[in-house]
């Protein structure tokens, strides 16, 4: 299964912006230097302007094959779960699949999905599920594509599909009837300038032969729940403040009732043996209506005979009735509360974590499934009320609704107000993907105030760190409720440390604004339970808020010194040094800086510590690590920078990326200019802590709502992966793969002229888009497969676009036609590397670069293999020296020939080398 792959980046040159003609004539001349040589000719890019990079979709060339290996997270409490009729499975939706699961342990034992698209996503969410009542494992779905299946929830198999017509919205399935069900379904429409939908409730019968019958029962403008009574007779539908009941009778004469209510109605369910309908609103109280049965005829606003039930504090979100005239019911409270209608009691249970969103019950009347609001589900025994089994999801999806509910007002109303629902999301994402440098988990925004640990490749939830305690539940007058938020999470590189910053806000629908109090935290890893316990909290380190928090490199295991540094809103930065007592270790504020009196906004140290990098404004500083006394240097791609919002060494490489909402700039830190840059709508930029690499999400694009993530190396813009993400992408991150080894850490180098793993290989992206899905990406094969219209004809050159000879003895024997027919080009460019080559040993040597910080200076295998190739290839293509017959093999020993066939597979694999070059050289000598 691959994605699609496509090529986002197009490198023009903005010495020859006003030339399309100039522009052509430098492709042309050099072809390899821009995949090549930008990143080892150091010199020669000491001429070279500033390269930007932009989205261009028609160019086809596919950079790197991409295989989609897993999606994780998800939704799973949208709505209430459904369980199989033998009651040892329970069914939920995720997304545009159906995931199963046992009731026993909460193990998911089968996943299926229907129509897959070219990218392997498939398009058609799942609105609602019914289990089949003729097999114990059948299981019906309702789509957005208007379709209805049929599938053996064992194997997976589609059974039947059938054409509705429309988008199905709600759907309960006829008591009596196991082919029938009530739907309500919703069609599109304009009035006004303005997009409104119509619901209409149906009765639908889904033939054997794939024909659908259908019975209309009454149209709405707005429909928020539906439910059947037990013999299949009676029909209920609520929306804001209107009840429908309907009654279609022996004759399929339809009878509709509604009521007017005054106050809004949040859920409704049917008693399974009397002739009562229980409402429940957002007062907290279940009213039941008697004697439903008795209505005649049509009617409006009828009297009817009421009972009310009040124990619920805040709306009741969820109603069902279970055997022996048991109700139960859950809201806001986080209370499972059970009714006993006989005897008038109540029972409670308790402390379930969340709001309760959902409620069902076992066709045995053994198990009780709830689904809260942080998307959680619990099975909980219904006789001694004791915890089954528990799912835990993606607690960030439970923000998917709150997205989706801005996304339709902006098909409505247009794109401000979706701007303005997600702005007064009082939950903001904010931590980003972090990767946890020990377990490579994904730690993200939890619960308001907690942090959750998601493993992306198990798809399970690790842990919940609990980093701010808060009320959970408010009183019935208060609003707006003042909630910690965690905004900042950061790990020391070995993970024995975490630092995190939590605060809280005046107006909690204020977002990120009107801060009132902040606290940096400091949290120690204990070695016992690998849990981290907090050592200190430093209250308000900085008026207005903390932007920014980055660690010091550990470098050895047992360093006792640590340092880290907050970049705040008062327009200074502070060092904090962890401090070793006696009795316990504790962080203290070693000194602080200030830049012209700009805003500083992201902060990072290089791989070995010794560089601090701070953003102010549109200037990125560098500061001495061991004194931040002053800035040493600052960086200013140009004098129209937007402000940056993030900054980061690349790897142990020496370069630098930094990021604002419109650009990303890549600082060669060995010259201090700008090595290339990427002008496009940045959404996420993820550094890798010890690769060099990073990957970029861009801003969804609305007509065609993707989004365009890839992947770089920090030495071209020319990307590694790319692809078209559907339905945008909130963030991104690089994880280790299996196959990178425990550590997750990048390979080190080996003896000189051995080859350093593919990172591609060793990495995989992760995008979470604003559902809450996480979609995992790899690398298709352990060989590349970079091909390139613009570079794969370049003569006398190793071009990444041409792939090697198949075998090692033809590639240092056999005919290499290209060379031999243009020796003039190859001589040229041979000429322009010696001369590239020689530049950059004499600024090095000239330099005072030589004493430099190892981190910043580049590798010797890499000067030494371009100036020996570069001078050795003129050999074989000078007019004077006679081109070898190629038909002819001089063979002087079998030893002899393995151990050329060998060096060279050494060589061909080698970054920094050009194999065809090395077999030049051995034709040259062996004439």
């Amino acid at each position: 299964m691959g994605a699609k792959a496509i090529v986002p980046a197009t490198v023009r040159s903005d010495k020859h912006k006003d030339s399309k003609k100039s522009k052509s004539k430098k492709a042309k001349s050099r072809p390899a230097q821009l995949l090549i040589d930008s990143r080892a000719d150091i010199a020669d890019s000491l001429m070279t302007p500033i390269v930007e990079a932009t989205i261009s979709a028609q160019d086809t060339s596919i950079y790197r094959a991409i295989e989609l290996k897993l999606v994780s997270g998800g939704l799973l409490t949208n709505d209430p779960i459904v369980f199989s009729n033998d009651s040892s499975l329970f069914y939920l939706a995720k997304d545009n699949a159906v995931a199963v699961y046992n009731v026993q342990n909460g193990e998911m034992v089968q996943n299926f999905s229907a129509l897959r698209d070219s990218e392997g996503l498939d398009r058609a969410a799942i609105k609602s599920i019914v289990a089949d009542s003729q097999s114990q494992h059948g299981v019906y779905t309702f789509s957005a594509d208007h379709k209805a299946r049929l599938w053996n929830a064992d194997s997976g198999e589609q059974l039947g599909s059938w054409d509705l017509e429309a988008s199905p919205t709600f759907v309960a399935a006829d008591p009596l009837n196991p082919a029938r069900f009530f739907c309500a379904l919703r069609r599109r429409r304009q009035r006004n300038g303005q997009i409104v939908y119509r619901y209409t409730v149906c009765r639908i019968e889904l033939n054997a032969d794939g024909t659908v019958q259908r019975k209309d029962l009454f149209k709405a403008n707005s429909l928020l729940g539906l439910a059947v009574r037990s013999d299949g007779q009676w029909i209920a539908a609520f929306s804001k403040f209107r009840v429908h009941v309907v009654q279609i009778r022996a004759d399929e004469r339809v009878v509709r009732h509604a009521w007017g209510m005054t106050e809004r109605v949040s859920a409704i369910a049917f008693h399974p043996t009397e002739p009562v309908l229980a409402v429940g609103d957002w007062r907290g109280r279940i009213v039941f209506w008697f004697c439903v049965d008795e209505l005649e005829e049509d009617s409006e606003d009828r009297e009817i005979v009421r009972r009310t039930h009040h124990w619920h504090a805040h709306r009741v979100n969820a109603i069902a009735f279970a055997g022996n005239g048991l109700m139960l019911s859950g809201g806001e409270e986080g209370v499972l509360v059970m009714w006993q209608l006989l005897t008038e009691t109540r029972d409670y249970l308790p402390r379930l974590g969340s709001d309760i969103t959902g409620i069902a019950v076992s066709p045995d009347q053994m198990s009780y499934a709830i689904t809260l609001r942080d998307n959680t589900v619990r099975i909980v025994s219904s006789v001694d009320r004791s915890l089954v089994s528990l799912l835990q999801g993606l607690k960030f999806a439970e923000r998917g609704v709150a997205l989706t509910q801005g996304l339709k007002l902006a098909e409505n109303h247009g794109i401000e107000q979706m701007r303005r629902a997600r702005a007064l999301d009082a939950d903001p994402f904010t931590t980003g993907l972090v990767v946890h440098p020990v377990t490579h988990a994904l730690v993200l925004n939890g619960e308001p105030g907690r942090l959750q640990v998601f493993s992306p490749l198990s798809d399970r939830h690790l842990s919940s760190i609990e980093v701010a305690a808060y009320t959970r539940v408010s009183g019935t007058s208060a609003t707006n409720v003042s909630r910690p938020h965690v905004d900042l999470v950061q790990y020391s590189s070995d993970g024995a440390w975490m630092a995190t910053v939590d605060s809280r806000r005046a107006d909690a629908s204020q977002g990120l604004m009107n801060v009132t109090s902040s606290y940096l935290k400091f949290w120690r890893r204990d070695p016992g339970d690998q849990t981290y316990k907090l050592a200190s909290r430093i209250d308000n380190p900085h008026t207005g808020g903390v932007s920014s928090i980055a660690f010091q490199p550990v470098l050895r295991k047992g360093r006792e010194s640590l340092i880290c540094v907050s970049a705040g809103n008062d327009r200074t930065f502070r060092v904090w040094e962890l401090q070793h007592t006696a009795s316990s270790d504790m962080w203290s504020c070693r000194s602080s800086a200030q830049y012209r009196g700009l805003q500083p906004t992201s902060a990072a140290f290089s791989a070995d510590g010794s560089t601090l990098a701070v953003a102010f404004g549109g200037a990125v500083t560098l500061w001495d690590a061991s004194t931040c006394a002053a800035p040493v240097g600052v960086l200013v791609a140009s004098a129209s920078t937007p402000e940056l919002k993030g900054v980061s060494f690349i790897g142990a490489s020496s370069y630098l990326a930094a990021w604002s909402d419109e650009r990303l700039d890549v600082w060669n830190m060995l010259t201090g200019s700008v090595w290339w840059t990427l002008a496009m709508p940045i959404q996420d930029v993820f550094v890798h802590p010890r690769a060099e690499l990073l990957a970029i999400a861009a801003y969804q694009i609305p007509e065609s709502s993707t989004a365009s993530v890839m992947v770089l190396s920090p030495a071209s813009p020319n990307p590694l992966m790319a692809l078209h993400h559907p339905g945008g992408v909130e963030a991104v991150a690089l994880i280790p793969s299996a196959k990178s080894g425990k550590s997750g850490r990048s390979h080190p180098d080996t003896e000189q002229g051995q080859p350093k793993p593919d990172p591609l290989d060793s990495n995989l992206l992760v995008a979470l888009t604003p559902s809450g899905l996480l979609s995992v990406y790899g690398a298709e094969s352990d060989t590349p497969s970079f091909t390139s219209t613009d570079f794969k004809k370049a003569p006398g050159s190793n071009t990444l676009g041409q792939p090697m000879e198949s075998s090692a003895f033809a590639s240092i024997f056999g005919s290499q036609p290209e060379q031999q027919q243009q020796p003039e080009k190859v001589e040229l460019l041979a000429n322009a590397q010696v001369r590239s080559a020689m530049r950059l040993v004499r600024t090095a040597v000239q330099s005072s670069y030589v004493n430099a910080p190892y981190h910043v200076l580049p590798p010797v295998p890499s000067l030494f293999n371009q100036f020996a190739t570069a001078q050795l290839v003129p050999v074989a293509t000078t007019d004077e020296a006679p081109v070898p017959d190629t038909d002819k093999m001089d063979i002087d020993s079998d030893t002899e020939m393995i151990d050329d066939q060998a060096d060279l597979k050494e060589q061909a694999t080698d970054p920094w080398s050009n194999a065809e070059f090395l077999a030049s050289m051995r034709r040259g000598f062996s004439t």
